[in-house]
């Protein structure tokens, strides 16, 4: 009886499967699902943890200022200080963005199908989720001039592009960036970066240039580090500095502090594992392919958009019962059969072929 209205009606963001936390040996599993490193965080991570452990101040807040960090995601980024902030994950940072630069009633646009939580955020704090929809039919191809049509029609207040776009895997140029940010200058452009180290297209040099460009970034993916809830956003002076009015200094904890520090002096490990990464997804599209399964053609990002087609919801269960998680679709609109795989190593996507080969045999009889 004490919900506000917006949770009342609020469609909630279906999270991917829990069932791994279920399974006593977590070393049977292949996770797959959410788009998380495969492999750990760089070494370093664990060694500053532990003398974190023998050092550390548990019973203080976390620093609640650490330029420290700013600094070393700043030259990352390649950017200056002032242009950074961090948060606790990028879900974190994507309720402050609401909060911070839209008010109840405004809208934002999304290109749909994409990452869900924006919208349930973004409708839990009572602003209004329109879609510009990519066909299936089409691949989920995009068309600029269509969409710039509907934001005309719309009049958003934002527009939320994750770039590559999660799950289709198609990527936005940062010529048609250029172009959306300066024909709608009044509309706030936000470009969510997630899968940046796997893609490589960022517009981060472009934020003192247009003051409607605001980046959100993670370190769940490449970096390996979903667990710790870090991120950080990219964008003019004048935006990071609302953004630092409404965060809570506190929310970042010690440990995904230190984390980040210790996984930014070891770059040379995630850029090794984004390599193999994108070999592994090379082979991988080649091998389903090959048994006439349909994979959207995309480079970007670490991940694959596939359509199972009329079994889907059976191979998907029968893959879970060898321990082995997918992402399923049905529940978005216009993504009806579609699975999205995450892409790990070469050896964890051979192992994820035998497992599925040794189910495809069960309906091909």
């Amino acid at each position: 009886m004490f919900l506000n209205i917006n949770t009342k009606k609020l469609n909630p963001y279906k999270v991917a499967s829990h069932k791994v936390w279920n399974i006593k040996n977590k070393d049977t599993i292949l996770k797959l699902d959410w788009n998380e490193s495969t492999i750990p965080p760089s070494p370093l991570v664990k060694k500053a943890i532990l003398e974190y452990t023998e050092t550390g101040f548990f019973n203080w807040y976390p620093n609640v200022d650490n330029n420290v960090l700013r600094e070393k995601l700043a030259g990352y980024s390649g950017v200056n200080v002032s242009n950074i902030e961090y948060f606790s994950s990028s879900d974190g940072l994507h309720e402050y963005i609401i909060r911070t630069f839209l008010n109840e009633d405004d809208s934002i646009l999304l290109i749909s199908p994409t990452y869900d939580n924006f919208r349930a955020v973004a409708e839990s704090l009572g602003v209004k989720t329109e879609h510009f929809r990519l066909n299936k039919d089409e691949g989920y191809s995009f068309n600029i001039k269509a969409l710039m049509d509907n934001i005309s029609t719309v009049k958003p207040k934002a527009l939320y592009l994750c770039n590559p776009n999660n799950p289709t895997g198609n990527s936005y140029s940062k010529e048609e960036i250029i172009l959306l940010s300066e024909t709608f200058s009044d509309v706030l452009f936000i470009v969510d970066e997630a899968y940046f180290e796997f893609n490589g297209v960022t517009v981060a040099d472009l934020v003192n240039s247009f003051s409607n460009i605001l980046i959100c970034r993670t370190f769940s993916k490449a970096f390996g580090l979903a667990s710790m809830r870090f991120g950080y956003a990219i964008s003019s002076t004048e935006n990071i500095t609302g953004l630092q009015k409404v965060k809570n200094p506190k929310s970042v904890s010690a440990i995904a502090q230190i984390s980040a520090l210790a996984a930014l002096d070891d770059l040379a490990y995630v850029y090794n594992y984004v390599e193999e990464v994108k070999k592994s997804k090379v082979i991988f599209i080649s091998e389903l392919q090959k048994r006439n399964i349909k994979v959207l053609q995309s480079t970007c990002g670490n991940f694959v958009f596939v359509d199972f087609g009329l079994n889907c919801v059976d191979i998907i269960n029968d893959l879970e019962n060898n321990n082995v998680f997918i992402r399923y679709y049905g529940h978005i609109l216009g993504a009806e059969n579609m699975v999205r795989i995450t892409v790990g190593t070469i050896k964890q996507m051979q192992l994820f072929l035998d497992i599925l080969d040794s189910i495809l045999i069960c309906y091909n009889d």
